[in-house]
């Protein structure tokens, strides 16, 4: 009979509940400065008896089970002197005390006028008496440079690089792993993926302004979700404090990208604290973001040089003009009631919503081949919504927690990017048979141009003009609706047992989890082709009705009539494109090539086996379960705290895929003889598996403020839910990669984490860590390109394709490696004379190896995707009285993107120039234009100045991107690039109003 982990784990609880021990007495107690202000995270220390805790959010702390006696009591917080008293504890009665904590020598500035005074401190005492190692970032950081999102935030801690798109970032990177092995939380709830493909969450669906903090937590404890190799995101949602809350904040801004580009931004927070003693809080927050940026891009196709030279040589160059209409709002609430001193109650609600909508324009000019042009239409729209209900609870020597919630993740539009694609002209198709790559713009290896003829309008001979709408024709239209989602419900309870072993403090801790997750997709991308024949067209093959486009029986290629772009035009131009290095065409407006396919559906009939091949291999329906039970210790000795716990994971996967085969039936069309679809097949896919994750954590004082932490944990990370269905999706590509497929035997990753961390606490106020980290990696799952066959390669020969073809597949490895060192340092120079005690200076720097081993089609070793080995921030400040000024540097490596590279001796190429002009491996070598892809390195100013103008009122002055840094993609080597593209900077104006800086 089999047993859920969290079951066996309630029975146990059930069973310590019942335990007692001897008459204990309870103290309690709250920590303020000598303004009444609450410190949270403040090291409280009870000796003799080795009883140790830190203040919550309200300042409070409890020591549950004391035994009677007289006691000494300590109490700390970074930039503080220490606060000692005698308490006497009596058996059986609760002792209160109420903690003033005063300002240390020559330190009065940094709590009392630097707004970010209290936010840090606080910061820094969580990450000091933390168990694990914790990184956290307050509010007031988050908002002292312009992060659009949680991810720019997040960016900014040591260790962590970002995935960009678009100007913003998208993902997080910790310690140099993909995103997946990065779990994502709300109030420490495990929250969905709005995207209907990957687990890792987007965090640019989530306001920078919306949180109270961000906790990073980098190792694992037996009480955590172990899905969290590379480490673990917190977002902690506000709370009421004991002064009311009234903040507000509204932004305009401007780029001038695109004939200029305009956002604004408002924000407000309203909280209080109800009743005698001030036991309900209640607090809300709500955001909302209009972002107009645009973006020039360039994206060419480098190849083996066929001179044999290793000088760069392209294929083909698309220019792309991207303007974006990003919305991002959502709103917050929490609520807390104390329903005794040893006993509360908490609800967290949070629902963002981010549209991330734009248009792109693309010219694709090609080395002895016709231009293309074609448009899409960006309308996904994403959602994460939580609620979460929990409570805390102490019995005499036991404590209870618990908790229920359920999470949401959401994708409008999930099937695509709606959009055109046209056909040149016949003349068009002239201009590109004398189209030849040339070289460098004045040896600029990131300016490559093609011959003057299809680089430049055609003034002379406009019917030969490359950028001239009117030489395109419609060829199809694609829509999309439907969309994309996940839903989570989770269940959690733990119990504690405060004991002594000798004269040492213990507790025992016991907890059970359990989480159900659904996600799937749902989404209809139909694709509909131009063809003004229609109604008249007949098959060419007896028996076969010819009732749509596709059917290999129907000859609609050369249709009586055509429709040119310019009917479609929009009059939007950017004459400035890429500084004007190169030329961007007339663009066309979507929502005029929609008013035609509604009004002439004749003309334009669906074309089903490519609307059943796009839709149907991209719908699937998933459920998640995972039950989990823990036990853990830890021992309180005078100087060592050390913890050792054991989590079980079980884990079922129940899910549904589709693989569409157009030349199915038995007409060789999909079809049956009645003209119904038969060319879909459903496959189910089912696994489950136990995994038990022990872990070990040890904190040595060598002094009051110098300590060493040691952490092995074991960790998973399972695959992306879409991958684990089978499926077959093609992309259309005529040759090279033309499918994705999904891989139903795909194994979850595994993960020996083992960490060193040093840290120090400065004064007069700051704290300085170094550390070593190694994660030891089994499976890890890569997305690599390994050869179409089977049903694969029957539907890459209907568009196309044929034997040597690829298909991208996330597979596992064999085994694979990463190790670095990160430092960090916060630091206040309060101790400086006159005006030099407002500087601040908060930086880190990590350094990240790794190699994988096992992957498809190759023999060597490369880095893991995602990995760069040199990362640092320097955010220098100054902060004193009523101004601020904040700066922010940020560097991320290069670092792999997709792995594209093959070393075996088959013959699978990735460049479409033919072999290797030289002797050597078929790609040619491995740094070459056909080896992996990377992202460029990244390098980005940002900054932020304020002064306060008048009691809590505050003006702000930002630059978002002020080196107007590029963003881009590169194979091999940095110059044989496949993408750099440019935003410009962002320049902001902002009043805020803090309702606790009136005074």
């Amino acid at each position: 009979m089999r047993r859920s982990p969290f079951l066996l784990v309630l029975l146990l609880l059930s069973t310590i509940a019942g335990l007692g021990q001897t008459a204990k007495g309870i103290l309690t107690g709250r920590v303020a400065d000598s303004t009444g202000a609450v410190i949270r995270g403040a090291s409280i220390q009870l000796s003799p008896s080795g009883l140790s805790t830190t203040s919550d959010a309200l300042g409070e702390f409890i020591f549950a089970v004391v035994p009677p006696g007289t006691y000494t009591l300590k109490a700390n917080s970074v930039g503080f002197a220490a606060f000692t008293q005698s308490v006497t504890v009596t058996a059986g009665a609760a002792q209160h005390v109420d903690v003033s904590l005063t300002v240390a020598s020559g330190n009065e500035q940094v709590v009392v006028s630097a707004a970010s005074g209290h936010d840090e401190v606080q910061a820094i005492n969580e990450e000091i008496t933390s168990p694990n190692i914790l990184q956290v970032m307050p509010e007031t950081r988050i908002l002292s440079l312009p992060n659009a999102n949680i991810a720019d935030a997040v960016g900014r801690l040591p260790g962590v690089t970002v995935q960009r798109d678009e100007g913003e970032a998208v993902y997080v990177q910790v310690r140099g792993l993909d995103p997946r092995l990065t779990n994502t939380t709300i109030d420490g709830v495990t929250i969905p993926s709005p995207e209907s493909n990957v687990r890792q969450v987007l965090l640019a669906t989530i306001p920078a302004d919306m949180v109270q903090s961000i906790e990073l937590n980098k190792t694992l404890s037996a009480n955590q979700d172990a899905d969290g190799i590379g480490g673990s995101v917190n977002m902690v949602t506000k709370l009421a404090g004991e002064a009311p809350t009234y903040d507000g904040i509204s932004t305009l801004g401007y780029s001038p990208i695109m004939n200029g580009r305009y956002m604004g931004l408002l924000n407000f927070t309203v909280g209080q604290r109800f009743g005698a003693n001030k036991r309900l809080g209640v607090i809300a927050s709500a955001s909302y973001d209009y972002n107009g940026r645009g973006y020039n891009d360039i994206e060419p196709q480098p190849d083996l040089n066929p001179d044999g030279s290793a000088n760069p040589y392209y294929d083909d160059l698309t220019l792309r003009e991207y303007r974006t209409q990003r919305l991002r709002w959502g709103g917050t609430m929490g609520a807390d009631y104390k329903l005794s001193d040893h006993s509360s109650l908490a609800a967290h609600f949070i629902l963002t919503d981010f549209k991330d909508w734009g248009d792109k324009w693309t010219y694709t000019i090609q080395t002895n081949a016709k231009p293309k042009f074609k448009y899409s239409i960006r309308h996904p729209d994403f959602m994460i919504g939580s609620l979460s209900l929990g409570g805390n609870h102490i019995f005499n020597n036991k404590w209870f927690t618990w908790g229920s919630a359920a999470s949401r993740g959401r994708e409008l539009d999930a099937g695509g990017n709606p959009g055109a694609a046209f056909d040149p002209s016949k003349a068009l198709k002239g201009v590109g048979d004398n189209c030849n790559y040339t070289g460098l713009l004045n040896g600029d290896p990131y300016r490559p141009q093609w011959s003057p003829n299809c680089m430049q309008p055609n003034t002379t001979n406009p019917a030969a003009d490359v950028f001239n709408l009117s030489n395109y024709t419609l060829d199809n239209i694609n829509t999309s609706t439907g969309k994309g989602m996940q839903l989570n419900l989770q269940e959690w309870g733990a119990m504690g047992l405060n004991y002594h072993a000798g004269t040492h403090s213990a507790t025992l801790e016991f907890g059970g989890e359990f989480r159900n997750a659904h996600k799937g997709q749902n989404a209809y991308t139909p694709t509909y082709d131009y063809c003004p024949t229609y109604p008249s067209i007949q098959s060419t093959e007896p028996g076969v009705p010819g009732e749509y486009p596709g059917d290999p029986g129907v000859n609609c290629t050369t249709p009586a009539t055509s429709l040119t772009g310019n009917l479609f035009a929009s009059g939007f131009q950017d004459p400035k494109y890429y500084d004007g290095t190169y030329h961007m065409g007339q663009m066309t407006n979507h929502y005029l090539v929609d008013k035609y396919l509604a009004a002439n559906p004749s003309q334009i009939p669906l074309d089903i086996a490519a609307t059943r091949s796009s839709s149907d291999s991209a719908n699937y329906d998933l459920i998640e379960r995972v039950s989990a039970g823990y036990i853990m210790n830890t021992f309180h000795f005078p100087h060592l705290s050390l913890q050792t716990g054991l989590r079980i994971e079980a884990t079922h996967e129940w899910g549904v895929g589709y693989v569409v085969n157009p030349l199915g039936g038995p007409n060789g069309d999909g079809m049956d003889n009645n003209g119904n679809w038969i060319g879909t097949t459903s496959f189910t896919n089912v696994q489950s598996y136990i995994d038990p994750l022990p872990s070990i954590q040890a904190r040595y004082a060598i002094s009051s403020e110098t300590a060493v932490r040691a952490v092995y944990a074991r960790g998973i990370s399972r695959p992306n839910q879409y991958d684990l269905v089978p499926y077959i999706l093609p992309n259309g590509n005529p040759s090279g990669v033309v499918a994705n497929i999904g891989s139903p035997t795909e194994l979850p990753t595994h993960a020996n984490n083992y960490d060193l961390l040093l840290e120090q606490e400065l004064k007069p106020f700051g704290l300085i860590q170094a550390g070593f980290f190694d994660k030891q990696l089994t499976n890890p799952i890569v997305t690599a390109n390994v050869p179409c066959t089977g049903t694969c390669l029957i539907l890459a020969e209907a568009q196309g394709a044929g034997p040597g073809s690829l298909a991208t597949e996330d597979a596992n490895g064999s085994n694979a490696r990463v190790w670095g060192l990160e430092f960090g340092l916060q630091q206040k120079y309060t101790n400086l004379p006159g005006a030099f005690r407002g500087l601040g200076l908060l930086a880190n720097y990590s350094y990240n190896d790794s190699h994988i081993n096992g992957l498809p089609q190759r023999t060597d070793s490369p880095s893991l995707m995602g990995t760069a080995k040199h990362a640092f921030n320097i955010e220098p400040a100054y902060e004193l009285g009523r101004y601020q000024v904040h700066m922010g540097m940020a560097y991320n490596g290069s670092n792999i993107y997709a792995y594209q590279y093959y070393s075996t001796a088959s013959q699978i190429a990735e460049c479409n120039n033919g072999p290797n002009p030289n002797s050597g491996p078929l790609n040619g070598p491995i740094n070459g234009p056909c080896g992996d892809n990377y992202f460029y390195p990244h390098f980005q100013v940002d900054a932020q100045m304020s002064a306060r103008i008048y009691r809590g009122l505050e003006l702000q002055v930002q630059g978002l991107n002020l080196t107007n840094e590029v963003f881009g993609f590169y194979n091999g080597s940095e110059q044989y690039m496949t993408q750099r593209e440019y935003y410009k900077p962002t320049y902001e104006a902002t009043l805020r109003w803090t309702s606790a800086a009136e005074k």
